[in-house]
């Protein structure tokens, strides 16, 4: 057991690795396809789709859409730290849906542009991760630590009216302040465990 528990506490890492995976995706997959222009495209483009989806036919998708799918492996993997230290029930549910989040993104990589369950899935990881985050902002409240707790509840709630109302040009400006959101809250959320110790049997 305390092997384990030695084990787990490294899985945080894996959120710094989903962080890195999903920039080095979308960074490649844009190298390789010099047609893609922020202002323009989603990134589902370098997925899948044809002149038909309104773009060429993206070299190497795959790159895109392992890209995701591994992304999505290390928000579970990081899930499972989140709920190993978690301090209260909201906070294990919080992490729980975190790893829906990742099994969202993963199935974006598998149901990639072109395919029927692509918008819905592309949507939905999204809003799941926005869920996880408020959670998991209100598990902090739970335990009086107002500022983290505050920041991860309302973050996901202004982020949601920023892409309401604001002008994104296209659907990769949206995604990628998504992307960014989600990132922040991560980082914020490992931020407020330095706080605690964890003693696990």
């Amino acid at each position: 057991m305390d092997r384990f528990n030695t084990m787990i506490k490294y899985f945080k890492y894996f959120s710094y690795l989903a962080i890195l995976s999903s920039w080095i995706t979308i960074l490649i997959s844009v190298y390789f396809n010099p047609w893609f222009k922020l202002t323009r495209n989603a990134l589902s483009d370098l997925g899948g789709g044809n002149l038909l989806s309104g773009h060429p036919p993206p070299k190497y998708p795959f790159i895109y859409n392992y890209g995701m799918i591994i992304t999505g492996l290390f928000m579970i993997l990081f899930s499972i730290y989140i709920i190993y230290v978690s301090r209260n029930k909201i906070e294990n549910s919080g992490g729980t849906i975190f790893s829906i989040s990742g099994l969202f993104l993963i199935l974006i990589g598998i149901y990639h542009e072109g395919t029927y369950p692509h918008d819905f899935v592309s949507m939905w990881f999204y809003i799941i991760t926005s869920f996880s985050i408020f959670f998991i902002g209100i598990s902090i409240l739970a335990i009086k630590n107002y500022k983290y707790g505050l920041t991860l509840t309302l973050l996901p709630i202004i982020s949601w009216l920023i892409y309401a109302f604001a002008d994104f040009k296209s659907g990769a400006e949206g995604e990628i302040f998504g992307i960014i959101v989600i990132q922040i809250s991560v980082i914020i959320y490992l931020a407020n465990l330095r706080h605690y110790k964890f003693n696990r049997r």
